[in-house]
């Protein structure tokens, strides 16, 4: 019986971005995980979400709120979780029939913080919802066979995450994760301008220079609008992207470390599988110009650029409620 029905929807629910399909598996949304509340009413109201929410960080007057729910994959804020999930579910679902919500979440997480966002969503109104762990939506979002008695390595690099998984047979042997993601690289980024340049600039403003960067080549000098912690004037600073590359390239160093320990905890049988079929490479920071090369010239196996990165979590969810009954035993959790 499948569980995924007319009024579904499934939500890759992710640090920095939020993908929500619907039972069309069409993408409904695809965009930032930030909400701008206006808080002079007894309840917030919300004045919008995903990017134009986040265009208003650090613009905001102060009767307004903008904020990111989650962090590192679980939510630090219950009450503006429970308001940005009930604003995509009022946008996804058809009539007035509570959908189900099928929801990916990191394999780290602890059962108190399943807990807290099956709680949100359920008050944000859900008939039910379903809780999937990433790997198993990323490899089956990727097109991976993961039923059968063989080895899938995948590596999902994302804002808040990097999780390195191990998979057969439907279930996981090994699993190994950091926190030191995308976001954590826009955060060293800041810092290093902060003590080495005497300048400010925001997280946003990073995140755009650490997509300009190409760690694996030589980079232009960019000019960037930043403020002068001496004075706190603002003023046009020419940047040296060079300068910044170590930064970008511990990031990349530390997936490789995460990868490793995934294998090394593995037992001996996985090396065949590896060496033949290699890892699956997905999620957001997958994009990183010679990234993959780059494993694969440490790790000495094939990598496996997922097609779409950043969609295949929301495409797994989606497969995995279409056929529930196959997949509940060992990768859901129904509540």
């Amino acid at each position: 019986m499948a569980f995924f029905g007319r009024n579904d929807i499934a939500v890759d629910l992710g640090t920095v971005n939020t993908v929500v399909r619907n039972s069309l598996d069409k993408v409904i949304f695809c965009e930032a995980t930030c909400i701008a509340l206006e808080d002079k009413y007894e309840s917030p109201r919300v004045i919008c979400m995903g990017n134009q929410a986040k265009k208003m960080l650090g613009r905001n007057p102060s009767n307004i709120k903008v904020i990111n729910p989650l962090l590192h994959g679980a939510v630090s804020d219950f009450k503006t979780t429970t308001i940005f999930m009930n604003t995509i579910i009022e946008s996804a679902k058809k009539g007035s029939l509570a959908p189900r919500v099928g929801i990916s979440i990191p394999q780290n997480l602890t059962q108190v913080e399943r807990h807290s966002l099956h709680e949100a969503t359920m008050l944000a109104g859900a008939k039910e919802v379903l809780l999937i762990e990433d790997p198993f939506s990323a490899s089956v979002g990727a097109g991976l066979d993961i039923s059968i008695p063989r080895v899938r390595l995948v590596i999902d690099v994302g804002g808040g995450l990097v999780e390195t998984s191990i998979i057969s047979l439907g279930g996981l042997i090994t699993s190994s994760f950091t926190k030191e993601a995308g976001d954590f690289i826009d955060y060293a980024l800041v810092e290093y301008c902060r003590y080495n340049k005497n300048i400010g600039i925001s997280k946003e403003m990073a995140e755009n220079i650490k997509r300009q960067i190409n760690v694996f080549g030589d980079n232009p000098v960019i000019n960037v609008a930043v403020k002068d912690l001496m004075n706190g004037m603002p003023f046009s600073y020419e940047l040296n992207l060079n300068e910044l590359k170590d930064i970008v390239l511990n990031g990349i160093y530390k997936i490789k470390e995460v990868v490793l320990e995934s294998i090394n905890k593995a037992p001996p049988q996985i090396a065949p599988d590896l060496i033949e079929d290699g890892a699956i490479l997905t999620g957001g920071m997958a994009l990183i110009d010679g990234l993959k090369e780059f494993l694969e010239e440490e790790l000495k196996i094939k990598i496996n650029l997922s097609p779409d990165p950043l969609l295949d979590i929301s495409k797994g969810v989606c497969m995995i409620m279409q056929n529930y009954e196959k997949y509940s035993i060992k990768w859901g959790t129904r509540e």
